[in-house]
């Protein structure tokens, strides 16, 4: 469930199709930094010379205890091993982070963006945590009733991590799409338009 996560011969049968595709004038290759070798990373080089290539890595917190519990599976170490791993291949990177975690405080939301702002990186994208139905995120929230953030509370988050950010890194995106037919929680979040104008106001 990740976009390298295959063979080499696998990955081109599924990214070559789209170059020289009409209307289409680049990739973005959503994955993880543990599912990157320098083998893949070199290829995806060579696609760059033929069309823009994207990679988008998640990363959603700097903070391994959170990562932990919301069973990342890797340690923030190795997601700037893969971030290096890019780099080298001279991919262009755009990150993405989430707030509203388990347990995350405000100050650990503004110390991975802090901390991500300082990195050699493109793009980035903010998220809000969405609960959702039938996960174990689902069974851990109903368990614990950890904090949900409220809209102003992401707002006021969300542009003091703005304000960290590298002027030259692309903001992506501030704000998801929820399935709103599998949404739990934050049900604020279905009304996107309000929230991306209230960041901009």
């Amino acid at each position: 469930y990740t976009n390298t996560y295959a063979s080499l011969d696998q990955l081109k049968k599924i990214y070559e199709p789209f170059i020289g595709m009409k209307d289409v004038v680049g990739i973005a290759i959503a994955t993880r930094a543990d599912c990157l070798t320098e083998e893949i990373c070199a290829y995806l080089e060579e696609l760059s010379k033929k069309t823009d290539v994207y990679i988008e890595l998640g990363l959603q917190t700097i903070h391994d205890t959170t990562a932990k519990e919301i069973n990342r599976c890797h340690t923030y170490q190795e997601f700037l091993d893969g971030l290096s791993m890019l780099r080298r291949h001279h991919l262009e990177v755009c990150v993405h982070i989430i707030n509203g975690l388990p347990n995350e405080t405000i100050e650990m939301m503004l110390e991975t963006a802090k901390a991500v702002g300082k990195l050699d990186i493109q793009g980035i994208k903010i998220h809000m945590l969405n609960i959702v139905k039938d996960t174990p995120l689902e069974v851990l929230y109903n368990k614990e009733k950890f904090h949900i953030l409220t809209k102003d509370e992401y707002i006021d988050i969300v542009i003091k991590q703005l304000e960290l950010l590298d002027e030259k890194i692309v903001i992506h995106r501030i704000t998801a799409d929820p399935d709103i037919k599998s949404l739990v929680e934050p049900k604020w979040l279905v009304k996107k338009f309000c929230v991306l104008n209230y960041i901009d106001k």
